[in-house]
């Protein structure tokens, strides 16, 4: 029987390390007060212990070839039982993650990972599922960590319309969703909030978002809902905001390393919106 995992994260604050990202080209953690002396750099050009990798755009020839996904995609309401089990989204149309936008100085070349996921939405919630390909599942890290393992990583602009620009800012998001390690450490989300100097932090607020993950037979199948009050929206049909779909891969068990990470848009820069897609409410 599928070992099933749920887990419901209550509002949480920030708390412990909160050293932020390096963003491309700096050598400064986003939350590094005046003065303070950068963490140790990882291979991966990250503070050790910070809340998200700098992930730059590989050169053109790197990018999985076509067909391409869409990066503009529709989502339709539909309010599914978050159990990691997929088939009530049946009838929902699904989208893919296939462009390699990252890959650390560990990586080996291999790939092995494939990336499916669906989106829909109602009143209350942002709802996500995904169904992950992965042939070595590798997963130890939690709270703003899980980036190291095999992880979801989603980029949201709430308010994309109003201030859509090439910097972070106060209403665009990260998202991490973490199946865990599909036996003893269950699965966990943790929220990012950018902030007006054009950093990405802790979100200070916390999150109420919930998880759910199970096995499959080639990877592993995650379900999650993200409140919209966490995002500051209030949905609407015809509502547009920016979007990018993005998975890591970590294939070294007992590692905690961001290896490879896939994206549904082929340019998507983590700190500049513009090169996210975009998501609009039927």
């Amino acid at each position: 029987m599928a070992v099933l995992a749920l887990a419901v994260f209550a509002r949480q604050r920030a708390a412990g390390d909160d050293t932020g990202l390096v963003l491309p080209g700096t050598d400064t953690p986003a939350t590094a007060a005046p003065g303070e002396t950068p963490a140790e750099a990882t291979a991966e050009g990250t503070p050790a212990g910070s809340g998200l990798a700098a992930t730059a755009t590989l050169p053109g020839e790197m990018l999985t070839p076509s067909p391409p996904p869409a990066p503009n995609v529709v989502a339709g309401r539909f309010a599914p039982i978050l159990d990691g089990d997929l088939s009530d989204w049946a009838s929902i149309a699904t989208n893919t993650s296939p462009y390699t936008v990252f890959t650390g100085d560990g990586w080996d070349g291999s790939d092995d990972l494939d990336v499916t996921w669906q989106v829909t939405w109602d009143d209350v919630y942002l709802y996500f599922a995904f169904n992950i390909i992965d042939e070595v599942h590798s997963q130890s890290q939690t709270g703003n960590q899980v980036f190291r393992g095999d992880s979801i990583e989603l980029q949201i602009d709430a308010n994309r319309a109003g201030d859509l620009g090439p910097s972070l800012s106060a209403d665009d998001f990260q998202v991490s969703l973490s199946p865990g390690d599909l036996g003893g450490l269950g699965p966990s989300a943790w929220l990012f909030q950018g902030t007006a100097d054009g950093n990405m932090v802790d979100a200070p607020a916390g999150h109420t978002i919930t998880v759910a993950a199970r096995p499959s037979a080639g990877g592993y199948t995650l379900e999650a809902a993200i409140p919209w009050y966490d995002l500051g929206i209030a949905p609407a049909p015809g509502l547009v905001i920016g979007l990018a779909v993005n998975a890591n891969d970590n294939d070294h068990p007992g590692t905690a390393a961001q290896e490879l990470m896939k994206s549904n848009v082929p340019g998507r820069r983590f700190g500049d919106p513009t090169t996210w897609g975009t998501l609009t409410l039927q």
